[in-house]
């Protein structure tokens, strides 16, 4: 009777041990799930739609663009670039030292385009993309390009989720703080090139090639 009594009492002191350590587990729950929230405030903020269009010589039929943030998927949409600026001829072609020139004065890529081009005709559009972060997407241009310009790249959404372009009508751009999401670049046009955006893509295919001979 005595070693059953002596049992029982052992089993029932136990309770406050396991109820005192109960806050602490729940304290380390809160922890990770508070760490889990950050994370996922952190990725949205990294997913925000944004684009890398860079200077590239290509051979007129399509132009490379180098990174591209897609929240929601979409496509890439290639626009000739009309001067912004009063009495302009029509389709941008300037040098990059001409450009240095022109934007002095500005603060950001944006403002510099802002300040220098509009979106003018579509030229081409990439496939459907599906949501996240796109590198070296080419696109494929409508018609032949004959001489060295400018061009701006701008995000498009898939409204009607049918992963077709179908704008206007349905696919509206991207846009942050109210304006569309976009880029631009000079393109560089030479007989029998292959579209190479700014070094990214011959670097890429260097570090391809080396890693299949050591294997």
């Amino acid at each position: 009777m005595l070693a059953m009594g002596t049992s029982a009492a052992l089993a029932l002191g136990a309770g406050p041990q396991a109820t005192a350590d109960a806050p602490a587990a729940q304290e380390t729950t809160t922890t990770a799930e508070e760490t889990t929230v950050a994370a996922q405030q952190t990725t949205m903020a990294a997913e925000q739609a944004n684009v890398t269009f860079t200077n590239q010589t290509s051979n007129g039929t399509a132009v490379m663009v180098e990174r591209l943030v897609v929240p929601e998927g979409g496509f890439v949409v290639i626009h000739e670039a009309e001067s912004a600026a009063a009495g302009a001829e029509g389709t941008a072609t300037k040098t990059t030292a001409a450009l240095a020139t022109t934007m002095v004065g500005t603060t950001t890529a944006a403002e510099q385009m802002d300040q220098q081009y509009t979106a003018g005709a579509v030229i081409g559009n990439s496939t459907y993309l599906e949501p996240g972060v796109h590198q070296n997407v080419t696109v494929q241009l409508d018609e032949q390009i004959q001489g060295d310009q400018v061009l701006i790249a701008m995000l498009h959404q898939d409204t009607n989720d049918n992963q077709q372009y179908d704008f206007p009508g349905a696919d509206d751009p991207y846009t942050v703080d109210g304006q569309p999401v976009t880029d631009w670049a000079n393109v560089s046009v030479q007989a029998g090139a292959t579209t190479t955006a700014a070094g990214v893509q011959t670097t890429t295919a260097e570090q391809v090639e080396t890693t299949t001979e050591e294997a």
